[in-house]
């Protein structure tokens, strides 16, 4: 009655009004049915002929909505596949050349000869413009990414890495570029 009445009690002054819950938007999945119903009562009233971009729009806010549903439901991926150039370039900061004695291809070249056992996946990747087969490697791994680490600085701390290369065979057949 005090409340209703405008009424203080000494008593009570550190009584806070009732806060009222911030709006939510339903679930993605409820707004879609919602959507779909709507677009089908609409269909209804206008004998299916939608103005066009209002049929566009439709479209494209359903798609978001199930983009945003579908989201929601895959589970994040600790994976990180870099091919070796990637890595040295993004992980340990080097600068891989475009030519030289120390150049990108040989990395690659490099890493295939001397640590084959840091996997041979394949994908294809764009390289200077082009779509080309690239080995990758599970960075997200620490040995890969150890041994990487390892081969990389060997590589930039030799002094002709060609001539190690030739040496281990590594040109006998067409290499596939490691960006």
């Amino acid at each position: 009655m005090q409340d209703i009445k405008g009424w203080n009690n000494p008593q009570q002054d550190n009584h806070q009004p009732p806060t009222t819950p911030a709006p939510a938007l339903p679930p993605p999945e409820q707004r879609l049915q919602t959507l779909v119903q709507a677009m089908k009562t609409l269909a209804e009233l206008t004998g299916g002929r939608l103005n066009p971009y209002t049929e566009q729009q439709f479209k494209d806010f359903a798609t978001n909505l199930l983009a945003e549903h579908n989201r929601k439901l895959l589970t994040p991926s600790e994976e990180k596949w870099l091919g070796v150039v990637n890595f040295a370039e993004i992980e340990l900061g080097k600068k891989v050349p475009l030519s030289g004695s120390h150049y990108r291809g040989h990395l690659g070249t490099w890493v295939r000869t001397f640590y084959p056992q840091l996997g041979d996946r394949q994908e294809t990747r764009l390289v200077n413009g082009v779509q080309q087969s690239v080995y990758v490697y599970a960075c997200h791994e620490p040995s890969v990414a150890a041994g990487l680490t390892k081969a990389i600085e060997e590589f930039f701390a030799h002094p002709n890495p060609v001539a190690a290369l030739k040496q281990a065979g590594a040109f006998s057949k067409k290499a596939v570029v490691t960006a």
